[in-house]
């Protein structure tokens, strides 16, 4: 038998053909036999970068949960989505972040981990832009794809775990805010005085609730709910007031209520006071941060416990009542030490504003509303929800007066009121069938009745359709079947009637009558033509004024019609319209500005609350001109005509306001002549007391301020609105006091418009 040896030349070319026949065998996909599957791909650089991109662009857009998504498989084993999502959250807050930008600047592979440099920006509320270049973004290769080997440090240099990032803060002082004169009606670092009482010490109890209204400003039978509250023994706190009025009343509260001779009698303490209560629905009020508005102010740099204004100027000029807060953004060692300091910002002091009302005539027509109401609860007082007047400066459209009765104290929404019951105040604020929290003056919606007339009278002379000899027959009772009237007949206000009249005399005696025949025309001439001249003359649309909330009401048209009733606009639509009457609304404030319009001839002002904001002793950083938003171009003898009429209103001896202010004329022996107009609108069926109004400006020859006044389901317009404009124009100048009529003792009779 031959045996073949392996010479040991043979064995290199054996080992070669072994390595070939493996190669061959992988790279056919098969090893021993098994299929082999695709390797997995080398991730690219570019790949790293998009998924970087990807990052930053949901950290700018606040997309927490893409950003989770894309971070390391052992990063997600650390942090959970709640965890990460919170820890940015917390930052973007402490920085009180309002944007960011991020710029990815270069990108490096170094073996299985991508290196992404890039630059961030903060920009912030109160530090302005935070600057942090040259970031480092490490990613890593897994079966998910690249992905960021995260860290808290990713959210910025230093945030080591267990370090956090905190903002020292440092708050300024609130600005005050003041009349015209520079009286304060809010000052920050005010005193109040609480005034306790216990019923069984007080010898006259109603002489001590009579004291108390006047000094609070409060309805006689709201004191007298709050006494009944309390049993005689127990000591309470009435309210609160300022030391310059308690220091003024100190011996009244000492003879009436007992108050002053105990040392628990009054409470002094520092807090932000609201003077005399006046002016709420205008100046606001400031509240504890809502939860809804946390995550507004703590990135503005608020503190969760920060008091901040809700309503009002309070709420519209926080940005200047409040100043901005400073303060240090730090990261710090879970012992409390420094371990970086970010930014820093110094805090600004609140600034001052100051409103275009009169702080004494502010005063005066709220005492005329307690006063009235008091005097009236025998009659129409019991009826009545509230009302409201507007005081404007003629030549400039200043608001010197807003009153909204009945009101509320706005020292009830500050948590450190003395109040026992000052939560449950507040709730039967918002429960009162008498809506004190409403602003009438400009969110008051109500129907307009004869002073709308002055529009009327505006339109039949301006377009043409009646002139100012024009005379109707002003009979009790007036039928406009033969003109498409639905109604068999319509009753003037004054039954015996008013005989033939011309333009000047039917508006001076409201005549009914000689309006519904206006209407006529006015429907032939356009039947639109009412709707457009209550538009320019303000009533129905914004009047121009962006401090505060408003309603614009609503002038009935076609539209308004076909919406509310389905149905097309037709002749008794005008004929409701022409008188004030039918689904018109309208707010004081509108009414005012067209009274100031008339008077002035024909320059419609935008309404002025705020005069400047500035800081005592300091440059103004706001302030605030007349503005003119329309010139009514209106022939000057139609305004002649309608002031010559609304003068004869108070003066004529069948003028609608004559006898309440002929009395007057003669007590006060003065020059100054009350040009008005009365309205007595329905607001309801059978039964339903009616809206009383009454607009005007004085003095007759040289007009300086429009005064408007509306009462709600009272009586007539020269019964309670009228008495009430005459009140409050003694006060503005400075004459005695008239009596109070006595028909609201004894009862409103049908008297007029």
């Amino acid at each position: 038998m031959r045996r073949h040896k392996l010479s040991w030349l043979a064995f290199p070319l054996l080992i070669a053909a072994l390595i070939l026949s493996a190669c061959d065998s992988l790279d056919s996909g098969t090893l021993g036999g098994a299929a082999n599957p695709n390797p997995t791909p080398q991730l690219s650089l570019e790949q790293a970068d998009q998924v970087a991109q990807t990052f930053l662009k949901a950290w700018v857009e606040g997309d927490y949960q893409t950003m989770y998504g894309l971070i390391s498989p052992n990063s997600r084993e650390v942090f959970t989505e709640e965890a990460f999502s919170s820890d940015y959250q917390t930052a973007a807050v402490q920085f009180t972040q309002t944007e960011l930008e991020t710029a990815v600047t270069s990108s490096l592979r170094q073996g299985t981990t991508a290196v992404i440099q890039y630059d961030v920006r903060f920009h912030t509320e109160l530090f302005g832009v935070i600057e942090d270049l040259g970031r480092t973004m490490r990613l890593i290769e897994t079966p998910e794809g690249w992905r960021v080997a995260w860290s808290r440090m990713d959210i910025m240099d230093g945030l080591a775990e267990g370090a956090r990032l905190e903002r020292l803060q440092t708050l300024p002082g609130r600005g005050n805010i003041y009349d015209r004169n520079g009286k304060v009606l809010v000052d920050q670092n005010g005193r109040s005085i609480g005034i306790y009482l216990v019923q069984q010490d007080i010898v006259n109890v109603d002489e001590c609730i009579a004291l108390l209204s006047r000094i609070f400003r409060r309805e006689v039978q709201s004191l007298e709910r709050t006494f009944a509250q309390f049993l005689p023994e127990t000591r309470f706190i009435v309210g609160e007031i300022d030391p310059e009025t308690y220091q003024a009343e100190e011996a009244n509260l000492r003879q009436y209520c007992d108050v002053g001779d105990d040392q628990y009698d009054t409470v002094i303490r520092s807090t932000r006071r609201y003077f005399g209560e006046l002016a709420p629905h205008v100046v606001g009020y400031v509240g504890q941060i809502q939860p809804e508005q946390v995550a507004e102010y703590e990135r503005k740099g608020y503190p969760a416990n920060a008091l901040i204004g809700q309503t009002g100027i309070e709420k519209a000029f926080e940005r200047y009542l409040a100043g901005r807060p400073g303060g240090q953004l730090v990261i710090r060692s879970p012992e409390g030490v420094t371990l970086r300091a970010i930014a820093e910002a110094p805090a600004e002091p609140g600034q001052s504003v100051y409103l275009t009302l009169d702080r004494d005539l502010q005063t005066a027509v709220q005492n005329a509303f307690v006063e009235a109401y008091n005097f009236s609860t025998a009659t129409w007082a019991t009826t009545s929800p509230g009302g409201a007047a507007v005081v404007l400066d003629i030549k400039t459209g200043e608001v010197l007066a807003a009153v909204s009765y009945p009101w509320f104290d706005p020292n009830l929404f500050n948590p450190d009121s003395l109040l026992q019951d000052r939560v449950q105040r507040i709730s039967d604020l918002g429960i009162s069938w008498r809506t004190p929290l409403l602003d009438r003056v400009l969110l008051g919606k109500f129907p307009a009745g004869s002073v709308f007339k002055v529009v009327s009278a505006v339109a039949g002379l301006d377009s043409g359709v009646y002139t100012p000899q024009t005379a109707v027959n002003c009979t009790g009772t007036w039928y406009g079947g033969e003109y498409g009237d639905g109604l068999p007949f319509r009753s003037d206000w004054y039954a015996p009637g008013h005989g033939y009249m011309d333009f000047a005399a039917a508006l001076t005696n409201s005549c009914n009558v000689y309006f519904w025949q206006l209407g006529v025309s006015l429907q032939s001439y356009d039947p639109e033509s009412l709707t457009n001249y209550a538009y320019k003359m303000g009533l129905g649309v914004p009047t121009g004024q962006d401090v505060l909330p408003e309603e614009v009401g609503q002038i009935p048209n076609r539209e308004l019609i076909f919406r509310l009733e389905a149905r097309q606009w037709n002749i008794s639509d005008m004929l409701n319209l022409v008188i004030g009457q039918g689904p018109i609304q309208i707010t004081p404030m509108q009414m005012a500005r067209a009274t100031v319009a008339i008077a002035n001839g024909g320059t419609l002002y935008k309404p002025l609350f705020v005069s400047k904001v500035q800081i005592v002793g300091e440059d103004p950083v706001y302030v605030a001109e007349p503005e003119a938003t329309a010139q009514l171009d209106f022939a000057p003898e139609v305004f002649e005509m309608i002031r010559q009429a609304m003068c004869d209103v108070t003066l004529a001896p069948t003028g609608t306001a004559r006898y309440i202010y002929e009395e007057w004329y003669k007590f006060q022996g003065s020059d100054v002549v009350v040009c008005g107009k009365t309205g007595t609108a329905q607001t309801g069926g059978a039964g339903t007391k009616p809206q009383a109004w009454f607009i005007a400006f004085a003095p007759q020859d040289d007009p300086q301020i429009a005064v408007v006044a509306t009462v709600e389901n009272s009586c007539e317009g020269s019964e309670v609105a009228a008495p009430l404009v005459r009140r409050i124009i003694e006060d503005y100048y400075g004459m005695p006091h008239s009596e109070w009529p006595p028909l609201w003792v004894s009862g409103c009779i049908p008297l007029g418009e």
